[in-house]
């Protein structure tokens, strides 16, 4: 009968270091996937303008097909490979740690700080409460969603493809801000200004990608991300989305 040593069992019994491994469905879902985030939520959402268009609610599919996409694809990986919900990744903690600790604290809570006042001089007064609760839900749910798929998620693939860390860094916060355009294309007007909104929120949402997930990479920890990344949502972007662009989108269509 053949006898293993330890060192035999202990490759049987443990799994595979993240780090040292390169399964092909770690590679396909870490470079491939994300791209059919985009195109799942384009192409699906062209589906509900029979019920939509008209009264500009197209964001309400895009967004719950977008959420839909995301939780199913971590789901999927979870199943296949585990991982994505680590213990210290997901410790329900506003506190980082690590290296360069002051410039994570900084770059994670600073822009939040910054962004209070303005949300009281540029939005504030002009949501109804109606909005309120609109953009409270839809920022609990994005901050979460978001920061588990795009940051954690990718994470773990991008590890179990082999990828190193520096190009962990540079790939993931791309295809973050590529999803995006599917934002882009149903709700900004296909005139001479489509450009500069689609360039403006790669910029914006591909540097937030990037800041995030270095922060990650340096502390090994997510909350402090999501909550910001949730009250980002909240008292910058959807107030600024629901205020400024559908009052440009409405007078745009008002125009033609």
């Amino acid at each position: 009968m053949i006898q293993m040593d330890n060192s035999q069992k202990n490759s049987v019994n443990e799994p595979t270091n993240m780090k040292e491994s390169s399964d092909s469905f770690s590679k396909a879902f870490f470079f491939i996937v994300p791209f059919t985030v985009t195109v799942i939520v384009t192409l699906v959402t062209y589906l509900f303008y029979p019920l939509t268009a008209a009264s500009n609610l197209v964001w309400l599919p895009l967004l719950v097909i977008y959420w839909t996409t995301i939780w199913g694809l971590t789901l999927l990986y979870r199943y296949k490979r585990g991982g994505v919900f680590n213990k210290e990744r997901f410790k329900l903690t506003l506190k980082l740690k690590g290296e360069h600790l002051w410039l994570q604290y900084l770059l994670v809570y600073g822009p939040f700080i910054y962004s209070i006042p303005l949300f009281f001089i540029n939005y504030a007064t002009n949501l109804s409460v109606n909005m309120y609760l609109v953009i409270l839900l839809a920022s609990i749910i994005n901050g979460p969603s978001e920061e588990t798929f795009w940051r954690a998620c990718l994470e773990d693939a991008g590890k179990q493809a082999g990828v190193s860390e520096r190009n962990r860094l540079i790939y993931a916060p791309i295809v973050f801000a590529l999803w995006h355009t599917a934002f882009v294309i149903h709700l900004f007007p296909w005139d001479q200004t489509w450009i500069m909104w689609w360039g403006g929120t790669m910029l914006i949402t591909w540097t937030s990608g990037l800041i995030w997930m270095w922060v990650m990479h340096r502390s090994e920890r997510l909350v402090p991300q999501v909550i910001y990344h949730s009250c980002a949502n909240f008292i910058n972007i959807f107030p600024l989305f629901l205020v400024t662009i559908l009052d440009f989108i409405f007078k745009s269509n008002e125009h033609y």
